[in-house]
């Protein structure tokens, strides 16, 4: 084994390896460029082993400890949006639809799957018997997706909610007169 190969298993080892051999010429440099490709790739494996172990506690119903892992993501990835949505939907699980709806937004902002985002935020508000709100969210994901069977569901219940309102107001109205 040569010295570059002792150097680059070592480093794998331990992320303390002094490279000083190496330091005075242009195998330095390369060795210096591999160990931040290789500093660089471990990050990126625990941020996506953070990311799994969000998805694996979520899905067990654990949303406390998957809504911290995606704010551990979030701490070194402000902009991701697995993170920013696990945030979101543990918080919508949690009935804290006003944080979900924070966080689902964000999420929106920089999501391809933005009628999910919508969805969501929809019943967010269909939760905090905001009907409006929440048909205008769920029409939004409807305009994106018209297929969309979430969305479509969520909007059908809020405007039978809405109507239930209505009804209630004119029944008032009506015993006032």
């Amino acid at each position: 084994m040569n010295k570059k190969t002792t150097v680059i298993k070592n480093y794998v080892l331990s992320t303390d390896v002094l490279y000083l051999d190496y330091k005075n010429g242009n195998e330095g440099s390369k060795i210096d460029t591999l160990i931040k490709k290789i500093s660089s790739l471990t990050n990126k494996l625990k941020l996506l082993s953070i990311m799994k172990r969000m998805e694996a506690a979520f899905a067990a119903g654990d949303y406390l400890v998957s809504k911290s892992y995606a704010d551990e993501i979030i701490k070194s990835l402000p902009d991701n949006v697995n993170a920013l949505r696990g945030i979101g939907m543990s918080c919508y699980m949690l009935d804290e639809y006003e944080k979900a709806i924070m966080w689902l937004s964000k999420s929106l902002e920089l999501s391809t799957d933005k009628e999910f985002d919508y969805t969501y935020i929809g019943w967010c508000f269909y939760n905090l018997d905001n009907y409006k709100r929440a048909c205008d969210a769920f029409d939004k994901a409807i305009e994106i997706n018209p297929l969309y069977e979430q969305a479509l569901n969520g909007r059908t219940q809020a405007l039978m909610c809405l109507h239930g309102e209505r009804l209630d107001k004119i029944e008032a109205l009506e015993k006032n007169i």
